[in-house]
């Protein structure tokens, strides 16, 4: 018997870097419903100029992303990064200019799969 698979597509966005507490932006993703396991293939975001990375969290690892050249404003990667029923994907983006007003979106793509 095959396992159901769900395709998954989420996104979260932070209308200021300015705004970041700490320097530090925070995204939260939906839980992973119970009975499933995510699989994340892909994350892009628009970060701008002076944000570089990306660390993608909520599983007990801690993965970076980063652009492949610090003139871009945005970055798409992709990933193989599984979370648990009930665990939460975070993502943090380092802002420590508070003169920088950049809004940053980022979109995870990915799989539910039965469990």
């Amino acid at each position: 018997m095959s396992q159901s698979v769900e395709p998954y597509q989420a996104k979260a966005v932070v209308g200021d870097s300015a705004t970041c507490p700490g320097g530090q932006c925070q995204f939260t993703f939906p839980t992973v419903p119970a009975g499933k396991r995510l699989l994340i293939t892909s994350v892009s975001a628009q970060l701008g100029r002076t944000h570089d990375t990306i660390v993608l969290e909520g599983n007990g690892v801690s993965y970076f992303v980063t652009k492949t050249h610090p003139d871009l404003g945005n970055v798409t990667a992709p990933v193989s990064l599984y979370y648990e029923a009930g665990s939460t994907p975070t993502a943090r983006v380092f802002a420590p200019d508070t003169t920088q007003h950049t809004s940053l979106i980022i979109t995870l793509v990915g799989e539910l799969h039965g469990v």
